[in-house]
């Protein structure tokens, strides 16, 4: 069930609290564990109620509401204790602190003694324990009595399950069909306004095929306005036209403007131009209505394309051409089924024709031709890891029972999930729907908030995060968007039918809250306020957001979705905090996340958040950070990539628990008591540090601490403009000494620039013992060639500008088995000829040649680089015209990017290019 996750999360948070906070808990820990227990025995019969369909909203809302008040009761208690004892109070009266405790929101009487604190704890935790008894009595008596109620109506959706009733539009034809019609459609000479709605039930998806005739260079050139949106879920009329707006026009401060204003700007923008707008996902006939009525109609070829799951939104009256993808038959449906599972069963491969009939049925069954269902399977008996034969034993043994409707399934798919696996789902429904989530904001944020569960020992949190997406994707419920050059995952995001379904559940059980507006001045909260707000997610305005004690006086996370630039809403957000920290000093908040907010102003004490986690400031562009930063001991993520912060304070170095550190070329200054600690560092990421002369000497032995680290960016600062002075070598000495020994890096970057910031020599050592390296970008004259620095042989990324090599370094690079993608910068390599070897560069996939200026000839042998998809030749202008004709005959060789290049070289690759492969010129 969807309360499940909060539940698991809570008994994961005692037992953290048991093991690493042993000495505060001692004398509670056995009235601790009682409720752990009755919690895990909720755990047990909650999952049994949901999956019967027993259990009443308000009976899961108790439940949620007893668990947040423990892990409340739980972190107050933890917090109060550990800072009386950093304050030496320890036999002391509370009231000498009481001031202080005040600004955390944790207040208790003034005359409360310290050894007060204990008992008051064990007195809440019975009286919890006594509430999760008679919450379990009144759940067991609830469902007796709905039990056979129940049963009845499986047996009745059993028995009589819902007939297909094929959508009543009438032009119901194949994807493949549709999409050349569609595309006709809006390139037609019909002048007149025409709005084009392509229908599909939920799993159906459209829009990637829409989005492929969106982005065609037909459609492009044929309308020089276009844009491309997708509705969410309680979107206004205000939302669609304002997020148009932002995309057809660069107009500012337009969320201060009335409806009837917004509407004539737009029709004003709009009347003189050629437009496409494609709106993703539109549910609302009423939103559609008032959109036509705003949206100008010239006679010049405008089109407006929508996909929805709504039939009668698709069957809008002045809708000219609708369009309705159809269900799979049962031989495309099979064949979609074989396809998908093709290296999820072991034994003999899965021929359709030998597939028993039976199992065909059953599939079909569950799946009736709908892509979704056929996907959710599919994750489903991934994670069973059986074998062909026995696949019809898991549908016999009702498994996966075998007559559900659409939203069943669904349900079935989620409550299958492991129980680490559901809070981290839900979190994802806190984003806007379509947003492409940073897979490391993602990693990052899931472990500040607690969701992360240790399995055994010695194996890191980020290892174990990378799994719990790897499963989510493998079930086909969240979906990779982009991926790095190493085919690593960078985005991600929950599909857009489960999001529809599954945010809701999130808001319902008060995982999160988001704070938008919906109407005029009208603002959206959550679900009429039945449980304390835990996390806020703001989606347009937190001016207007309630502060109030009793609705946010256990808040524990604001994460910020508003990216408005150059208006009042960075002054907002200081307000908000300021009044939140300052006001009443909200001490159980772990995540600050405000990403993408421009300039936010933070409080001088934002210090006072003694528990904060995260704090995401990257693309912020703030210049300073507060002076109270240092005593944030607690913090795991501070991200200030992409600002104009270029000092930190030393006090960092303090911060113990501190694992993914991103800077932006920033100074950290490193004190003397620091270098003669020896305790390792916990830091996983370390990237945007700059090394100038004061520090060179000791940051090696700090970057010595850092035995886990696995991402290091460093710039170093050369001390003369125009030679290597003595000292400058031994500091670079000292550094490479570091970096050329064993560690499980597996990310680094090295710049060496002088004062005036051009590039300089870079004095490193031989990679060799760098087993884990998959990613290397050197920035730097290289004094040695390269088969000199033993490049890893695992490498998937190399990045080299401005090494000035002399030597070719192609056969030494093209030995590396795994590199998939090659750059080869600016003066990176300094001589005429280059050649690519036979059968080299086994797994390239994307090679890169940028100012290359002396470069004349690139020879290409065959049977190199045969898997090359992307090849992007810039400003190599004494390149021979002829170009390198072998890699234009490479079958997988679809992207040919050519920028800066003489018209001669440029008219040779069109000619010679293979028809598939899409050329790109630019100037």
């Amino acid at each position: 069930m969807a309360a499940e996750a909060v539940v698991s999360v809570m008994i994961q948070k005692l037992s953290d609290f048991l093991d690493e906070e042993s000495e505060i808990f001692e004398k509670v820990k056995d009235e601790v564990e009682k409720v752990m227990e009755g919690l895990k025995s909720i755990l047990n019969s909650a999952q049994y109620q949901e999956q019967s369909s027993t259990m009443l909203m308000s009976q899961v809302l108790s439940l949620l509401g007893i668990v947040y008040r423990v892990e409340d009761t739980i972190e107050s208690f933890c917090f109060i204790e550990t800072r009386l004892k950093r304050m030496s109070f320890v036999k002391k009266h509370f009231s000498v602190i009481a001031k202080e405790v005040r600004l955390f929101r944790i207040v208790l009487p003034d005359t409360m003694e310290y050894s007060q604190n204990v008992p008051r704890l064990k007195s809440k935790m019975e009286r919890f324990s006594k509430e999760i008894h008679e919450w379990e009595i009144r759940s067991s008596v609830l469902a007796r009595l709905q039990g056979s109620h129940g049963m009845h109506q499986h047996e009745q959706q059993t028995q009589e399950p819902d007939a297909y009733r094929p959508p009543r539009i009438e032009d119901t034809i194949s994807k493949k069909k549709a999409l050349e019609l569609l595309k006709r459609q809006i390139t037609s000479n019909i002048e007149p306004l025409q709005i084009i709605s392509v229908f599909g039930e939920i799993g159906i998806d459209n829009a990637p095929q829409v989005k492929t005739i969106y982005k065609s260079r037909v459609v492009t050139n044929m309308f020089p306005c276009h844009a491309w949106l997708v509705v969410d879920t309680n979107w206004s009329f205000r939302h669609l036209i304002l997020a148009i707006l932002k995309e057809v026009t660069s107009m500012k401060g337009m969320e201060k403007l009335i409806d009837e204003v917004l509407i004539g700007r737009l029709h004003g923008f709009l009347n003189d131009k050629k437009y496409l707008i494609v709106i993703n996902d539109i549910k609302s006939l009423d939103l559609l209505k008032k959109l036509r009525g705003a949206l100008p109609d010239a006679h010049n070829g405008s089109r407006v394309v929508i996909t929805t799951p709504d039939e009668r939104t698709a069957s809008f009256a002045d809708v000219t051409s609708p369009f309705c993808y159809k269900h799979l038959d049962m031989k495309e449906a099979m064949k979609t089924f074989i396809e998908k599972v093709k290296g999820l069963v072991k034994g003999s491969p899965v021929p359709g024709d030998i597939m028993e009939d039976h199992l065909k049925r059953k599939v079909a069954e569950i799946c009736r031709g709908n892509p979704l269902r056929f996907a959710l399977l599919v994750g489903f008996l991934s994670t069973r890891k059986v074998k062909y034969k026995d696949w019809l034993r898991v549908f016999k043994q009702n498994v996966l029972p075998t007559k559900f409707p659409t939203f069943d399934l669904l349900a079935f798919c989620y409550n299958d999930l492991p129980v680490h696996l559901k809070p981290c789902f839900l979190y994802l429904g806190l984003f806007e729907k379509g947003f492409e989530i940073p897979v490391r904001r993602l990693f990052r944020l899931w472990l500040a908030e607690g969701f992360v569960k240790p399995s055994e020992e010695g194996i890191i949190l980020e290892d174990i995060v990378e799994r719990y997406l790897e499963e989510l994707v493998n079930r086909n419920m969240v979906e990779i968007t982009k991926n790095r050059s190493d085919e690593s995952p960078k985005k991600c995001r929950m599909t857009a039918s489960l999001h529809d379904i599954f945010r809701p559940r999130g808001l319902e059980i008060g995982l999160f809250h988001l704070h938008q507006k919906s109407e005029e001045n009208s603002y959206v909260e959550a679900d009429s306020h039945r449980l304390e707000v835990r996390r806020v997610v703001e989606c347009t305005n937190i001016k207007d957001y309630t502060t109030s004690q009793a609705f946010n006086q256990n808040l524990q996370s604001y994460i910020s979705l508003n990216n408005r630039k150059k208006d009042m809403f960075a002054d907002e957000v200081g307000i908000f905090l300021e009044t939140i920290v300052g006001t009443r000093g909200f001490g159980l908040l772990k995540v600050l996340d405000l990403e993408g907010v421009d300039r936010p102003r933070l409080p001088e004490i934002l210090g006072n958040l003694f528990l904060l986690r995260y704090l995401g400031l990257r693309c912020t562009f703030l210049n300073a950070l507060p002076s109270s930063l240092g005593a944030l001991l607690h913090l795991e993520t501070l991200d200030i990539k992409h600002t104009q912060i270029r000092t930190v304070p030393s006090s960092i170095w303090n911060m113990k628990h501190l694992r993914h550190l991103c800077l932006n070329g920033a100074h950290l200054d490193i004190p003397v008591k620091s270098m003669k600690h020896t305790d390792p560092l916990q830091l996983q990421t370390l990237q945007g540090l700059f090394v100038d002369e004061k520090i060179a000497r000791k940051i090696g032995s700090t970057l010595k601490r850092m035995t886990n680290l696995r991402k290091l960016d460093l710039t170093r600062e050369a001390c003369s403009t125009t030679t290597t002075t003595r000292s400058h070598s031994s500091s670079y000495e000292e550094i490479s000494s570091w970096i050329s020994s064993p560690s499980c890096l597996q990310s680094l970057r090295l710049r060496s620039i002088n004062r005036m910031g051009q590039p300089s020599e870079l004095i490193i050592e031989p990679f060799s013992s760098f087993e884990n390296l998959s990613q290397l970008y050197l920035l730097g004259k290289l004094l040695k060639p390269l088969d000199w620095y033993q490049i890893p042989s695992g490498l998937k990324v190399l990045t080299l500008s401005v090494s000035q090599l002399d030597e070719d370094p192609m056969p030494t690079l093209s030995k590396l088995k795994n590199l998939i993608d090659l750059r080869l910068l600016a003066s990176s390599y300094k001589g005429e000829e280059m050649c690519l070897p036979q059968n080299g560069f086994p797994a390239l996939r994307v090679l890169k040649l940028w100012k290359l200026e002396n470069l004349k000839r690139l020879t290409v042998k065959e049977g190199t680089m045969q898997k090359l998809h992307t090849l992007e030749i810039r400003c190599c202008k004494n390149l021979n015209k002829e170009g390198p004709e072998t890699l234009l005959k490479i079958e997988e060789l679809c992207n040919l990017i050519l920028t800066d290049m003489p018209k001669p070289f440029v008219t040779a690759m069109n000619r010679k290019k293979k028809k598939h492969t899409l050329i790109e010129e630019n100037p």
